[in-house]
């Protein structure tokens, strides 16, 4: 567990444990991501963890397939596996997000569009 640099910022992990979630078992993670203003992540999807997106801080813009949407402080978004979705901070402060990811499999990204494909 730690921080993790990304070009975007940076994750801290908080936790990763196994659990039984609906009869199924399998690893819980959760992350801290900080993304740095006006900066984004990679527009990626999982083909089996869904993610619950709880924004702590900042402002957030969900895009979840192609669709738009500003999230609220304080309120959570459920991406389910095999939605392609992506967070950009829209603020000249850092945003902060716990991601809450079942079953976390973070080797099975598959960035669909990454700003900093150059830069990797």
């Amino acid at each position: 567990m730690g921080r993790i640099e990304k070009p975007w910022g940076y994750e801290n992990q908080i936790l990763v444990t196994q659990v039984d979630v609906g009869g199924e078992r399998g690893m819980l993670g959760i992350r801290r991501l900080v993304i740095n203003a006006d900066e984004m992540t990679s527009y990626s999807k999982h083909d089996t963890q869904a993610d619950i997106i709880y924004l702590e801080e900042g402002n957030i813009t969900l895009r979840l397939e192609g669709e738009m949407k500003e999230l609220e402080k304080g309120k959570a978004e459920i991406i389910r596996s095999g939605e392609k979705h992506q967070l950009q901070n829209i603020d000249s402060k850092v945003a902060k997000v716990l991601e809450i990811s079942f079953p976390y499999r973070p080797e099975e990204i598959t960035r669909i569009e990454d700003p900093y494909s150059e830069s990797r």
